[in-house]
């Protein structure tokens, strides 16, 4: 569901409209039947449009609740019962991209602090007790600060974000698109909420994927300095209770983290990566986008992880593997190359 706080109303559009400015068939339903946002499958509304591409979200297309999907003619086997209206596409993903330009303009969305230029805070903002605010700080329309919260010189927080109690802004930083909790301790130059990177890949031209999600930092977080954290797509990017992120950490939209990880310096995770609760990850990390990674997992530093991780588990290297295995090969190359050099008079 698209946050009202953050995003404006979407513009509605008959399926009839919609269908014509993608030139796409209606496979079934009403050309009159009004559409105004956009959605997952499984979170979709009669207003929503929402689109299949990957067979491994076929139960979720099963029972979604969507006015309107959006589907290749290969796939429309995969359909078991859809009462709602079919528009055939070569390109799902592309054309959902421009849809949700269409009814979310990309100029709304990239507009932080519209309407502040000329004040430092917004009279519609709501400032707790004993809140200290920096030199040049900007704090937009509907935000809400909690009490005892200290906002840095020239940190920006965007319109209906929230702030909780005792937390702490860095020095220029930027919070958009957020909702953050109690006691969380954002250093100097952290950004917060901007749209993640996705693109429709398409050889005529790569298609913008509005980001209408948000950031959701729960209570007694800490983010280190040069962090980024980009909001959803359409869920939200999620930074658990008690995690800690050092300096340089980079989180793509739709990651959820855990409650009390611990990640080091320079670690990157990649799009709706999933990582359960307690998971230790040393520094220069790789995370593909699309895993999980199980509860209380270790990842030890410079490792690339490809593939899920069972909860508990130890991995190392790259790819990341069970450390055990990995010191056992990295112990088997080294004899390896002192036997040949042994051999080779070298």
């Amino acid at each position: 569901m698209v946050d009202s706080r953050f995003y404006p109303p979407g513009k509605p559009f008959s399926i009839t409209e919609l269908a014509g400015f993608l030139d796409a068939e209606i496979k079934q339903g009403d050309g009159n039947a009004s559409i105004n946002g956009v959605s997952t499958l499984l979170d979709a509304s009669q207003s929503d449009i929402v689109f299949y591409n990957d067979a491994k979200y076929k139960d979720d297309m099963a029972v979604t609740r969507a006015g309107a999907l959006l589907i290749s003619p290969r796939d429309l086997e995969d359909i078991s019962y859809l009462p709602a209206a079919i528009l055939l596409v070569d390109n799902p993903y592309k054309s959902y991209a421009l849809i949700a330009q269409k009814i979310f303009p990309l100029q709304a969305q990239t507009k932080p602090v519209a309407g502040v230029q000329t004040e430092q805070i917004h009279p519609d903002a709501v400032i707790g007790l004993n809140v200290e605010i920096g030199y040049g700080a900007v704090i937009g329309a509907g935000a809400e600060i909690g009490d005892e919260t200290i906002i840095g010189a020239n940190a920006v927080i965007g319109p209906g974000c929230v702030i909780g109690r005792r937390s702490t802004i860095g020095a220029n930083s930027v919070v958009q698109f957020a909702l953050i909790g109690d006691e969380v301790h954002i250093h100097p130059n952290v950004s917060i909420g901007q749209d993640g990177f996705g693109y429709a890949p398409d050889f005529s031209g790569h298609v913008k994927i509005p980001q209408l999600g948000r950031v959701i930092i729960q209570s007694h977080v800490s983010i280190g300095v040069g962090s980024d954290i980009d909001r959803g797509t359409l869920t939200d990017t999620v930074i658990g209770e008690g995690t800690k992120l050092d300096n340089q950490v980079h989180v793509a939209h739709n990651v959820h983290i855990g409650r009390h990880c611990l990640i080091a310096g320079q670690v990157g995770f990649a799009g709706s990566s999933i990582i359960e609760d307690y998971v230790m990850s040393g520094g220069q990390v790789a995370f593909n986008g699309h895993i999980h990674v199980g509860k209380g997992a270790r990842i030890l530093g410079a490792s690339v992880v490809v593939k899920n991780i069972p909860a508990g588990e130890e991995v190392a290297g790259y790819p990341a593997r069970s450390s055990s295995h990995w010191r056992k090969e990295t112990a088997l190359l080294s004899r390896l190359l002192k036997k040949r050099k042994t051999i080779n008079n070298e």
